[in-house]
């Protein structure tokens, strides 16, 4: 099933990390906030890398909720409880990172703003989502 639309999770590409995810999560943060700030220009799949780690992050920390495809409550891939399973994973130092890679993903040096910014309708909307996820790992 395709998907399109302003959230994290309503792009099908924000499901191609899920086993990278469930493997080694920290170490996938990590590396996904680390290449998008070296990076002089932000390619596609690193902004959902981006957009997705900082999802799982939020999920975590704030036990925020996403739309997603996954109905099962106890699916392990699902974002939402993501919480649940690794509460006892220490992810503070990650915080900046994220904040930081998600105003590159929002910047003139991404692929994925510059798509959205297209779509005259959903632009804001992605980018309100985008900003409001920076402000609750601030």
């Amino acid at each position: 099933m395709g998907a399109w639309d302003y959230g994290i999770f309503d792009d099908d590409t924000a499901y191609d990390f899920t086993e990278e995810i469930r493997k080694n999560p920290k170490e996938f943060f990590k590396t996904s906030f680390n290449n998008a700030i070296a990076a002089d220009y932000l390619e596609y799949d690193d902004c959902h890398a981006v957009t997705v780690s900082a999802a799982y992050l939020d999920n975590l920390l704030n036990d925020t909720t996403y739309r997603t495809d996954s109905n099962e409550e106890e699916d392990e891939s699902n974002v939402n409880n993501f919480g649940k399973l690794h509460g006892d994973l220490q992810v503070d130092e990650l915080k900046p990172l994220a904040v930081k890679s998600l105003k590159i993903v929002i910047s003139s040096n991404s692929e994925l703003n510059e798509l959205w910014s297209d779509n005259e309708e959903l632009y804001p909307k992605w980018k309100q989502n985008i900003e409001e996820l920076m402000e609750r790992l601030k």
